[in-house]
């Protein structure tokens, strides 16, 4: 699943590719997968220049010219990139606008359908950004031990978009990891020199999968169809069985918050 250094690979890219572009007719949407603005997109969209790609957490905002925003949630399979116009379309593609007088289209392709399309106007929170929290990237210190000081386990707090915005299940696993902080932990008994770690653990693993473009262990691919290269450097997740590269333990993998989890028994003591 896309988190954050997948989608804001793809909205770095997409920035370069499209801010100050046109955006000419739909010519084709899916419309059960938009969630808010199905009936306005193609009388709305059509003549709209994008003013900048940013991300929230893991989503993808298109600022237009007119306040409005097209948002992207990438789901589990969610794909977004731009193509020329006479160029294959890919199956499951479920999103196509024109840019540039027809040159060239912007895509989205889903196909799992987890994702989501919003066409939002200025003031409309339908995609819930209100309810999102921090940026990791950003959060400071004392924030985040404020976070943190609660009778929670440890990953399910990380894993909380209302919380930490834009953690899932692959670099929670590697953060913690780095901290030495085993999932399970309850996030109020963490001790300030972990949470520390922690802190600049997460904020490291993700700027360095940025660098890499993301990680693909499935079908992520980057706006430009690249495949990230990050899952070369992953410490812990999908490791179960192989040795720990610092101890040489094996990486066991447990369930946390619900989800599949990886970790170094030796590493990160319960």
């Amino acid at each position: 699943m896309p988190e954050l250094p997948e989608a804001e690979t793809i909205v770095r890219q997409l920035r370069e590719q499209i801010r100050g572009a046109k955006l000419g007719p739909l010519r084709h949407v899916r419309r059960d997968l938009v969630r808010v603005g199905a009936r306005a997109l193609k009388k709305r969209l059509p003549g709209r220049t994008v003013r900048d790609v940013r991300r929230r957490g893991k989503r993808v905002v298109i600022d237009l010219d007119d306040d409005t925003r097209l948002v992207f949630a990438l789901g589990m399979t969610g794909h977004l990139g731009i193509f020329a116009a006479g160029s294959d379309v890919a199956k499951h593609t479920h999103l196509r606008v024109a840019l540039d007088g027809g040159r060239r289209e912007l895509r989205f392709r889903d196909a799992r359908r987890f994702g989501g399309i919003w066409l939002l106007d200025g003031t409309d929170d339908s995609a819930g950004f209100t309810r999102l929290g921090v940026e990791p990237l950003e959060v400071d210190l004392r924030t985040f031990r404020r976070i943190l000081a609660r009778p929670r386990q440890v990953k399910a707090l990380l894993l909380d978009q209302a919380a930490i915005a834009g953690l899932g299940n692959i670099y929670c696993d590697e953060a913690l990891y780095r901290a030495g902080v085993h999932p399970c932990t309850r996030a109020a008994d963490v001790d300030p020199a972990r949470v520390k770690r922690l802190h600049r653990a997460i904020k490291r693993v993700l700027r360095e999968s940025i660098a890499a473009k993301g990680t693909t262990v499935a079908s992520y691919l980057t706006a430009r169809g690249e495949r990230g290269s990050f899952q070369s450097k992953l410490r812990v997740y999908g490791r179960q069985g192989e040795r720990c590269r610092a101890c040489g333990t094996p990486i066991e993998r447990i369930q946390a918050a619900g989800r599949s989890t990886h970790l170094c028994p030796t590493c990160q003591p319960l």
